[in-house]
């Protein structure tokens, strides 16, 4: 299974089986949003340096930028759903679709979300959909495409918002604040650092920042801003030839030993000790 579509005004949308999308992506920072949806036998993959599970009925979200060197599998019932923002802007749709910053973002680890039994069928039917609607090559092809596309991200939104958050039934106005924190600082890791940075550009106080965390995910903004930076240096340092000068500098640090410090605290080791 692989179907691509591109637009005219460079829109990219493919559906993919593993096998496919590997040839494409392997090891190489991920130029798209992806979304892993499986329902056959459990997947395996690793995204940025770390081991990941994704079982029967799941659904993983996977942020541009990551990289994926590999991906096991036992059979075909599965596919990938890739598409840049020129085909689909959550940012754009983030009133209609509150994703931007809950299923991609600054998060701690890429979602992996679980769908109600009830509902396995109806993910295959909406494959099926993607599959069929490759097969009319006119000029309503790209609409449709995104209609599903839509349709998917809700219902994963729906079960973001009962999965993610340590609190029962959240407000929406709770994770609203969450995630728009999460999409500023995947926008801004390199060169906003402080949690005030953030709560002046959403008109919050750093406090109602952080007691909303608090509630809601048991963790500090500080810790999505230290995690995002860390992660960028983990990437930058594994699979790129940069020293840790110029990854201080680019993620910006005015000094490396600002950096290191900083890393070590989430590491627990120093870069030096990381790069071995």
């Amino acid at each position: 299974m692989n179907f691509i579509y591109r637009d005219k005004l460079n829109g990219f949308f493919s559906l993919s089986a593993a096998d496919k999308w590997m040839q494409r992506n392997a090891g190489q920072p991920l130029p798209t949003f992806c979304i892993l949806l499986n329902y056959g036998k459990s997947i395996d993959l690793q995204i940025d340096l770390e081991n990941y599970q994704i079982q029967n009925n799941q659904i993983c979200c996977i942020n541009p930028g990551s990289i994926i060197p590999k991906i096991d599998y036992a059979d075909e019932n599965h596919c990938l759903i890739d598409f840049n923002q020129a085909f689909y802007c959550l940012e754009l749709h983030d009133k209609e679709l509150s994703c931007n910053g809950l299923l991609f973002g600054a998060l701690s680890a890429p979602p992996v979300l679980s769908f109600p039994p009830e509902e396995a069928s109806d993910n295959i039917a909406l494959v099926d959909t993607f599959r069929k609607e490759f097969q009319y090559a006119d000029s309503n092809q790209g609409d449709m495409l995104r209609v599903l596309l839509k349709q998917l991200i809700i219902k994963s939104v729906r079960l973001a918002r009962e999965q993610l958050f340590t609190t029962e039934n959240p407000l929406q106005e709770e994770t609203d604040v969450i995630r728009k924190f999460q999409a500023l600082v995947e926008r801004y890791f390199r060169e906003k650092h402080k949690v005030a940075d953030y709560a002046e550009m959403m008109y919050k106080s750093p406090k109602t920042l952080s007691n909303t965390f608090k509630k809601l995910s048991g963790i500090s903004p500080m810790q999505i801003i230290q995690e995002r930076i860390v992660l960028e240096a983990k990437r930058l340092m594994f699979y790129t030839d940069k020293s840790v000068k110029e990854i201080t500098y680019e993620l910006g640090f005015s000094e490396p030993a600002h950096f290191s410090r900083l890393f070590k605290k989430v590491t627990g080791k120093s870069p030096s000790e990381f790069q071995v």
